[in-house]
């Protein structure tokens, strides 16, 4: 059993697509996390900054000699802490704190030192803790996001694998749908008892199920109408015997020719042959159709009513593809009998597609 691979690839595409992408932004969000633990031990910095600033004023209430030093130090260090990103409160606790600092070298006495140090160890507490508390915030987070991912890289690919099942569930139906309607009419009802081909009978129920079948495989597929040329005069001029003997050359290098798993060569009646192929391109149904066209050339069946001495054969042909999917069996067949009109009207030993 064969199955429409071109029906798999979209989704076998966009499953490697979706697992690529979530690998991606598995890796993003791990890239993520490193840069919150950089963030979190950068926070470390200012804090830093504020056990500099501790040690000099430490430094001014044991020791004023170095006061302008001292005090350089701590403006310098403080304006750095100071521009540092803080939030609104953050922002207002700081701003209280660095009045004070200012204030601190006017007043200059030591209790007011001492109230600067505890407000310093205050927002030195304050940044850790700080800190610490936003990185387990964003540790749970990144948890539920991980979870969330990968719970729905699972869903995805579960979906994308029930999609690829039911694609290949329905190909395998639309194909033993085909393969339950050979089998049901394998049998001499079906068949042509001079040719051998199938009959009209089993035409008629193929060509009920051909756009149906090529639709809902997405196929191209073909309907051909065949008619001996001057068929008629053929056997005024040699007899009905003979007659039969080119419908049989003629329906045997049709068998031989369309004989792959999805060919179908009928006899509708009289001269007239029909082929129906599920699954073909135009660039091959027009190769086939010129071998045809030189295999029957190569029997040389004299006939002396035709422009070439021998049998020849017109042919019409209609292509079953999206646009044509939504016609019947009685508007493809006769869009075909029209094309074998047109050409029998332009010199016959053609077809026209």
């Amino acid at each position: 059993m064969k199955i429409n691979y071109k029906l798999l690839a979209l989704p076998i595409l966009v499953l490697i697509s979706l697992v690529y992408i979530s690998f991606l932004f598995s890796s993003e969000i791990d890239r993520l996390k490193k840069q919150i633990d950089n963030i979190y031990f950068g926070n470390f910095i200012p804090v830093h900054r504020l056990h500099i600033i501790k040690e000099e004023y430490k430094n001014i209430l044991f020791d004023q000699k170095n006061f302008d030093s001292s005090r350089k130090s701590i403006l310098l260090n403080w304006e750095f802490y100071n521009s540092q990103y803080k939030s609104k409160n953050e922002r207002e606790v700081v701003n209280k704190i660095n009045n004070h600092i200012k204030r601190s070298f006017t007043k200059n006495t030591n209790d007011y030192y001492k109230y600067i140090l505890t407000q310093v160890d205050l927002l030195i507490q304050y940044e850790v803790s700080s800190a610490s508390i936003q990185r387990k915030k964003f540790l749970q987070r990144y948890e539920e996001v991980s979870d969330y991912l990968l719970y729905n890289q699972i869903f995805i690919i579960v979906s994308i694998a029930v999609f690829i099942l039911f694609t290949v569930i329905t190909t395998m139906k639309s194909h033993n749908k085909l393969e339950y309607l050979v089998n049901k009419y394998k049998s001499d009802s079906i068949t042509d008892g001079l040719t051998g081909l199938y009959n009209r009978k089993y035409f008629d129920t193929i060509m009920d199920e051909t756009t149906a079948i090529s639709r809902d495989n997405e196929w191209q597929s073909v309907f051909v109408m065949i008619d001996i040329d001057f068929f008629k005069q053929f056997n005024d001029t040699y007899g009905h015997d003979a007659g039969d003997i080119a419908l049989k050359a003629v329906a045997q290098t049709l068998d031989t020719l369309f004989d792959k798993e999805y060919d179908y060569v009928f006899r509708l009646g009289g001269e007239e042959f029909g082929i129906i192929v599920f699954n073909i391109t135009q660039e091959t149904l027009e190769k086939r159709l010129q071998q045809l066209q030189q295999a029957i050339a190569s029997k040389k069946v004299v006939h002396r009513a035709s422009k070439t001495g021998y049998l020849t054969l017109s042919m019409g042909v209609v292509l079953i593809n999206q646009s044509t999917y939504n016609l019947t069996r009685t508007q493809l067949y006769k869009i075909a009998d029209q094309k074998l009109y047109i050409s029998k009207e332009n010199g016959r030993d053609q077809y026209t597609l």
